[in-house]
């Protein structure tokens, strides 16, 4: 008999073999493993809860649902972020996805906080299904593709005769300098100093004001990225790289099976979307993971986003998310202003 109920920290061993065992399919096959603690992740994400399905006393699926604070419109909203939804691969077909889904919608809806978030690897559509013809539930609805840009590290270092780039303190002229960008993006954090803590922060200053940021951090400690599937043509492109690495000076690429050593560009945000600034910023987190021996630093940008034409010819490999937002309100108008604008997630926390 299956038996379904929320998670303990008692469960995290199993929690982590159940992650490990349940891939993500996609334009790359993946695993994310989260050693030594699952809910470490979650706990950055915000207030989280997890449900399990059990067999007997094993584990057999999850998901999990995260509140986080954001701007819609310039205003701040509540928004149930749903993750980890893996159910063990002699289980599926089964049920079992669509009563944990049960299981996740009897505690969101006595809440009333209207929205829910969900993002997916692209061409990975196993988990649709399970969220589309709930009752008295609209469906999620598509807000674009999310672009997962993979920057590989360089040893050349950045120097630039105007600016200057400085490690940085948590401040608050840093924090509302951050908040006034993401008010910007619809889905965008509102950032408190507990969302910088475990970052590194750099700043450009012009006459002694904040005029770009960025904030990078290194989840290697609590989760880890392996590949486990390639196109022939991406293990070629792989291939060649490694090939050519000493002598172009950047970094050397994973391998299958490795977790992929990684950092993540949390944040940045940049007066005006200045390209030389954004350019200055990304070249100097690539040069901080070619020092530490990693092979990329990471960032996920929407596609409609700006940003996007800034990394024209920096060396990187870039992947594809969906991402599905709803209104258990129905709230059409809250939905299009998310459509109209330019949505922001933060992919450390995936």
């Amino acid at each position: 008999m299956i038996k379904y109920r929320l998670a303990t920290h008692s469960d995290n061993q199993q929690l982590i073999e159940l992650t490990s065992a349940a891939g993500m399919d996609g334009e790359i096959a993946l695993r994310i493993d989260r050693k030594p603690d699952f809910f470490k992740l979650l706990d950055m994400r915000g207030e989280s809860k997890v449900f399990v399905a059990l067999h007997d006393e094993t584990i057999i699926g999850s998901i999990c649902v995260s509140l986080q604070q954001v701007y819609i419109g310039g205003q701040i909203f509540p928004v149930h972020y749903i993750g980890d939804f893996k159910i063990a691969e002699p289980y599926r077909n089964k049920g079992i996805g669509l009563q944990l889904c049960n299981e996740l919608a009897n505690y969101i809806l006595p809440l009333n906080i209207d929205l829910a978030f969900l993002n997916v690897a692209k061409g990975n559509n196993k988990p649709f299904p399970f969220f589309k013809n709930r009752p008295n539930i609209p469906d999620f609805e598509y807000i674009g593709d999310f672009n997962i840009h993979q920057f590989i590290g360089r040893r050349k270092k950045t120097i630039h005769s105007q600016y200057k780039i400085e490690p940085s303190p948590i401040s608050d002229e840093l924090i509302e300098f951050l908040n006034i960008h993401y008010k910007k993006y619809e889905l965008g954090s509102v950032i408190t100093k507990q969302n910088l803590e475990e970052t590194t922060l750099y700043i450009i200053k012009h006459n002694n004001k904040i005029i770009a940021a960025m904030c990078l951090i290194d989840t290697m400690p609590i989760k880890q990225n392996v590949v486990t599937k390639l196109s022939w043509k991406i293990k070629y492109m792989l291939k060649l790289i490694n090939a050519m690495r000493i002598v172009l000076g950047i970094s050397k690429m994973p391998t299958l099976d490795e977790p992929v050593r990684m950092m993540y560009i949390k944040y940045v945000a940049v007066n005006n979307h200045n390209k030389e600034l954004v350019k200055l910023l990304i070249n100097h987190s690539r040069n901080i993971v070619y020092d530490k021996s990693y092979s990329f630093v990471s960032i996920g940008v929407h596609e409609k986003d700006i940003y996007n034409t800034c990394f024209s010819g920096m060396l990187k490999l870039t992947f594809k998310s969906v991402a599905m937002v709803l209104s258990i309100k129905n709230n059409k108008t809250l939905i299009e202003t998310i459509k109209q604008g330019i949505p922001f997630e933060d992919y450390s926390l995936v």
